[in-house]
């Protein structure tokens, strides 16, 4: 619990520190989808109205500390709700909802050091942290759970580095800890890891492409694994695509595969997409 909560005071005070930071190269958005189904009391159908709805936040904070060092910062929340009409459960004429049932939810933040000595290749440090914002896996509700820390450091290299299109790649050793307050252990393993991200912005801004994909093998684990489960590779590819249509009216698409054998029921791919009409606004 203090470890969560050291967490979140550190993301705050990193959130903060932005708006007063100088030499600071930010950039900030904030998108907001909604989705709606509804139907009339008469509806002859079994269907049931709805409404989705789904929050997002990225940043990302870069600066040139020292002429040798570099670092950047990238924070990426979301969180979304289905609500579902029940009826008229009461028989008073009045229509109930649901609570709503989340549908996404994600706390990303990393903090990337790059030494850049003009070399073929930069060495880098990275930390990272990955969790949610609400854990309703068990029978008692957490904040901030799970949480996956990862330190990882070796060497990356920047493909390209024009003002629209950007690709690098980084291969190193990593350490991660999964720290689980449902738990009495806190299970750690290391490995190698690679990752490549890729940006690429269309036009005057007006779209952009986001995809990063990150490949993870361990090669210990603290933890007995009767399976063997934590030898096989994990790896996740994230993509985002946005576009402004008009003023602060937006359409985006995420679409993410994920493979990580250890927190599947079985061994097939995992995969998310989400399309959505709403409003995006950009903070810095």
């Amino acid at each position: 619990m203090k470890l969560a909560k050291l967490t979140l005071l550190f993301l705050v005070a990193f959130s903060l520190s932005l708006l007063s930071a100088k030499g600071w190269e930010v950039d900030s958005d904030i998108l907001i989808n909604l989705t709606q189904g509804i139907y009339s009391d008469n509806w002859s159908g079994s269907e049931q109205s709805t409404v989705t709805w789904v929050a997002q936040s990225n940043t990302t904070a870069q600066k040139q500390m020292k002429e040798w060092l570099n670092n950047k910062n990238t924070l990426k929340l979301a969180f979304g709700q289905t609500h579902q009409e029940k009826g008229d459960i009461d028989g008073d004429g009045e229509v109930e909802w649901g609570s709503g049932q989340k549908s996404t939810d994600k706390i990303d933040f990393e903090s990337l050091f790059r030494f850049t000595l003009k070399s073929f290749v930069d060495p880098y440090m990275a930390l990272r942290m990955e969790s949610q914002f609400v854990d309703e896996s068990g029978a008692k509700k957490y904040y901030v759970n799970p949480m996956l820390f990862t330190e990882s450091a070796g060497i990356m290299k920047s493909i390209i580095n024009a003002d629209k299109t950007k690709l690098s790649l980084r291969l190193g050793a990593a350490i991660r800890e999964n720290v689980d307050r449902k738990l009495d252990v806190t299970p750690v393993d290391g490995g190698a890891e690679a990752v490549a991200e890729f940006k690429k912005v269309f036009g005057d801004a007006a779209a952009s492409y986001n995809s990063r994909l990150s490949v993870y093998q361990a090669v210990f684990n603290s933890e007995k694994d009767p399976n063997g489960y934590w030898k096989e590779t994990d790896y996740r590819w994230e993509n985002m695509l946005s576009t402004k249509l008009f003023g602060l009216l937006s359409a985006n698409l995420s679409f993410d595969i994920v493979y990580d054998r250890d927190k599947q029921v079985n061994n097939k791919v995992q995969w998310k997409e989400i399309l959505g009409l709403g409003f995006s606004y950009s903070l810095f």
